[in-house]
């Protein structure tokens, strides 16, 4: 499926493009379950080329919506900058401006919707599930559920120290925008989906947020692929990941939970 691309207004009136994907087969009247799924980096962009998850769960019916919120590369330094110490924040009030943008135009059902993404877009649908009990299903690929316990694990510090500081002077901004913090609110089905060796975005984060998720009764479940770093290099494991997100967002998004 070729993806076209929109702009929309934020909530602060700040212009944020996006790609959108469609199935083939829309009959551009009957509204469609839409995944908004989050690109890493922060500090990354979607672009025109393709992308697996994009095109398998267009294949399958879905709307997908990939937006380059405030953080992204490709709109200038002050763009880039936006999200400094904000994660969560005005971020990701981008991707729901865009998600109710879309459901306001009649292309998305607001009763079907899903959230998705790797490493910094697990972290988004991690933070999404605890803000929000819109979205009925969940992804989260190598995501962050604990900032602090990151920092100190993580094999990169320097790149979180740009966005934060250290925790050990300033806590507070890593604790208050981190989702293990409000795990008790959330609701969402959440697929967890980690490499063993991941040292990008270690594998306690996703146990962390496994763990809180089922002490508050939420469903989800935890894939670990043995000798997996934070990219997957194996085709087998990258081909079952693809298997069970489309199979997770397809039982609680697009059908309800059935």
């Amino acid at each position: 499926m070729k993806q076209e691309i929109y702009k929309y207004k934020s909530f602060d009136g700040l212009e944020i493009e996006a790609a959108l994907l469609k199935p083939a087969d829309w009959d551009g009247k009957t509204k469609l379950p839409l995944v908004a799924y989050v690109h890493g980096g922060p500090t990354g962009a979607w672009g025109d080329s393709l992308d697996v998850w994009s095109q398998l769960l267009a294949a399958r019916g879905f709307a997908v919506f990939m937006p380059n919120i405030r953080g992204s590369v490709g709109y200038g330094q002050k763009f880039v900058e936006m999200n400094r110490a904000d994660w969560g924040g005005a971020d990701y009030k981008d991707v729901m401006a865009g998600v109710h943008d879309l459901v306001n135009r009649g292309i998305a059902d607001a009763n079907r919707l899903g959230i998705a993404g790797w490493s910094y877009g697990g972290y988004m649908s991690e933070w999404a599930i605890t803000q929000t009990n819109e979205f009925k299903g969940a992804v989260s690929g190598a995501g962050m559920a604990n900032l602090i316990s990151e920092f100190g694990t993580e094999r990169g510090p320097a790149y979180d120290e740009w966005f934060w500081g250290v925790p050990y002077e300033k806590p507070e901004g890593f604790l208050n925008h981190s989702p293990f913090v409000f795990l008790r609110k959330a609701k969402t089905p959440t697929l967890i989906l980690q490499g063993e060796n991941d040292t990008v975005d270690p594998v306690g984060q996703s146990q962390e947020l496994y763990r809180g998720l089922k002490r508050y009764g939420v469903t989800a479940d935890l894939v670990l692929y043995p000798r997996e770093p934070h990219g997957f290099q194996e085709a087998k494991h990258r081909v079952d990941v693809q298997k069970r997100m489309v199979a997770w967002l397809e039982k609680y998004v697009k059908d309800g939970g059935k």
